[in-house]
């Protein structure tokens, strides 16, 4: 009997991987312009749900403890592009001590006008020396 439970659940399994691959999905431009820096990196959105009228930025450095370095908010016209220097709330790039690494991501969020709920998140996750 577990064998048949198991081969039930795998499909299943495999049916919710694809469906995670699909949909929307990021790309980061990281430059050494933007390490320690205030200026943030062209960030790329592709397949956004529809209706997503902005989209919602975070940086995230991972560790111990998350600490935020700040994000902003920028209107969707269309094209998905987040331009280079378009995050602008108390932005800061990522900057760990010389000689370490630490692990980052941004957090973007496709945002509806009706609704405080993402439409969908996705992470760009690095490590930044």
């Amino acid at each position: 009997m577990p064998a048949l439970f198991a081969a039930l659940l795998l499909p299943a399994c495999a049916a919710k991987e694809v469906e995670e691959e699909q949909g929307m999905s990021i790309a980061v431009t990281l430059r050494d312009v933007h390490r320690c820096s205030r200026i943030s990196p062209e960030i790329l959105v592709t397949d956004m749900p529809a209706g997503t009228e902005s989209f919602d930025v975070r940086l995230v450095e991972y560790g111990d403890e998350e600490r935020f370095f700040g994000g902003g908010t920028w209107a969707n016209d269309g094209s998905g592009v987040i331009p280079e220097g378009g995050l602008t709330r108390h932005y800061r790039g990522p900057c760990p001590p010389a000689g370490e690494s630490r692990d980052y991501a941004f957090v973007v969020s496709a945002m509806s006008k009706d609704n405080i709920q993402p439409l969908a998140v996705r992470l760009y996750r690095f490590t930044q020396e």
